[in-house]
């Protein structure tokens, strides 16, 4: 079976290098970093999840979502908001758009895997003997974390 495209939209090598590491087993990880190659990646593969935080160079990621709004609305269940913003006016205008998920950062990684996991309609859970449920990405995500956020 093939693995799902997940599309990461995120501008900071660290929160990438994390997220690429934690999804690789399971799905295929195309990376964007920064709005308009998000826009150029949507219109030129089908993803079964778009991570998209909102703060990225170039174009953010509100303009992504006015293009999916505009473009592409049936995509916008698919796509999972990454944002350090949550101020009630913030998660309002996120909101608006349907999206299918709003993760605020700092993040566990267990919950970006188990709402990657759920949208594609994976069980939620780690698989046994996986990386994640030994703990050693555990420890991979804190070095991360220490040595680039």
């Amino acid at each position: 079976m093939d693995k799902p495209f997940v599309l990461l939209a995120e501008d900071n090598e660290g929160t990438c290098t994390l997220i690429k590491a934690l999804l690789q087993p399971e799905f295929q990880v195309e990376v964007a970093g920064d709005g308009a190659e998000t826009i150029e990646k949507l219109k030129a593969r089908q993803y079964a999840v778009i991570l998209l935080d909102l703060l990225m160079p170039v174009t953010d990621g509100y303009a992504v979502l006015e293009f999916l709004k505009r473009d592409h609305p049936e995509l916008l269940p698919r796509v999972i908001v990454m944002t350090a913003s949550i101020s009630r006016r913030a998660m309002e205008g996120v909101r608006e758009y349907a999206v299918g998920g709003v993760i605020t950062k700092p993040f566990e990684i267990e919950e970006v895997l188990a709402t990657v996991r759920e949208m594609t309609g994976i069980d939620p859970r780690p698989p046994r003997g996986s990386l994640l449920s030994s703990g050693m990405l555990l420890l991979l995500a804190d070095f991360l974390r220490q040595r680039w956020m």
